[in-house]
């Protein structure tokens, strides 16, 4: 069967090797990551995620598989973005010192036209950082 992995992800492509999955192409989605604002963060990642298999479906043979996923992290509520540098970066880890905060993935399956889209939430306890 043909599968595409949506992503250029290095730690994705290990996820599906170490399914069991070892023959598959990679295609990098450049979807539009833009949502409209106040969505939950899971409905977040099963948009973007959905988005990301649509981008590349046209490659897909026919029977063809394509998997895609998005991940985001959000803190009380609110989703932290990618930071922009390295200022920004010492900003959000320093907001997750020492507390806990959700992961969620957004996956998306497509074949020819049928789409399953799931999510799943992992909450994480980030240990105390020192200011260096």
């Amino acid at each position: 069967m043909d599968i595409i992995l949506a992503s250029g992800s290095p730690r994705r492509k290990q996820l599906l090797a170490q399914m069991g999955i070892e023959t598959f192409r990679v295609i990098s989605s450049d979807a539009d990551e833009t949502v409209e604002p106040g969505l939950s963060p899971a409905r977040i990642v099963e948009i973007l995620s959905a988005r990301k298999a649509e981008a590349v479906a046209d490659h897909a043979k026919p029977g063809g598989l394509v998997i895609a996923a998005d991940t985001i992290v959000a803190l009380d509520g609110a989703v932290l973005g990618k930071p922009n540098d390295g200022l920004e970066a010492f900003r959000m880890l320093s907001a997750l010192s020492g507390r806990r905060h959700q992961v969620y993935t957004g996956v998306t399956l497509l074949r020819d036209g049928e789409r399953r889209t799931e999510h799943e939430v992992t909450t994480v306890t980030f240990r105390e950082l020192t200011q260096d």
